[in-house]
């Protein structure tokens, strides 16, 4: 590997840009808002930026892994070139309608990630260790691996109802609101859009896990229908949350969160 790593962190860019975990000066940070005091620094989101110089990389791009690949010039990184492709294409949700409906191998994998579930950080830490090896029949063929691919089909039915149910289409945005209402597992994040071919933008609120006090929202542009020209990262940063142009997030207090939806819904209309 490029740089020695002796341990991993997870958090959200909320929480971690308000103060969550010490910074040290041995710090590698990676696909978050920058702190300053860190070690280095990687990050892909059009809504971050640095206002002092630092160690590292930061443009827009697809992922933050690619951010990463470059910088050290691929040479020592070069075997992880189709790992890092297919990243991209994750994170970046250029992904094929097939693709959605029968996902496989990393793509499969990368959809029984949820970042909201930190009871989940032991599988995510595996998973680290199985990347490393580069291989992706090794990877597929791990117990724990096979079983969660298993269970998240089941996972991504039961979501595709709760989606039916609970969304509505205001013009061309569709709004999920699953406050008091449903709180499972997340499905595919692109599941609405083959449920709702006529949106091209997705608005969705719910429970904001970490803290009672608060919910979650989230906005994500439709890859298939390409009509959207918002800036999602750049309207969520408005409310304290961020990501890039097709997709982000924010958490606001649940006392404001009627306000803050209504506005980001009108945001996302057609003018």
């Amino acid at each position: 590997m490029a740089e020695k790593v002796d341990r991993y962190q997870f958090t959200e860019p909320g929480p971690f840009q308000h103060g969550e975990l010490e910074i040290t000066a041995d710090d590698i940070i990676a696909n978050l808002p920058y702190r300053s005091g860190c070690a280095m620094w990687f990050d892909h989101h059009i809504s971050n930026t640095a206002d002092e110089d630092f160690r590292g990389s930061w443009w827009v791009a697809q992922s933050a892994a690619m951010v990463i690949y470059k910088y050290y010039n691929e040479g020592k990184l070069v075997d992880y070139a189709e790992l890092v492709d297919i990243t991209d294409r994750i994170d970046g949700a250029i992904l094929t309608a097939e693709e959605l409906r029968d996902p496989k191998g990393y793509i499969l994998v990368s959809l029984t990630i949820d970042g909201r579930l930190k009871e989940d950080e032991p599988y995510w830490l595996r998973l680290i260790e199985l990347l490393r090896g580069n291989n992706l029949r090794t990877l597929m063929n791990d117990e724990e691996v096979s079983k969660r691919c298993f269970d998240y089909q089941e996972i991504n039915s039961e979501y595709g109802e709760v989606l039916g149910l609970y969304s509505d289409m205001e013009a061309n945005v569709l709004v999920t609101d699953f406050r008091n209402r449903w709180n499972g597992v997340l499905g595919n994040r692109f599941l609405a859009f083959t449920l709702f071919p006529e949106c091209d933008i997705w608005v969705r609120i719910m429970k904001y896990t970490h803290d009672e006090e608060k919910e979650s929202i989230s906005v994500g542009r439709n890859i298939f229908n390409d009509t959207s020209t918002i800036n999602v990262g750049g309207l969520l940063s408005k409310y304290g949350g961020g990501g890039h142009k097709g997709a982000g997030g924010c958490q606001t207090l649940k006392g404001e969160a009627d306000r803050v939806l209504r506005e980001i819904i009108e945001a996302c209309k057609h003018k």
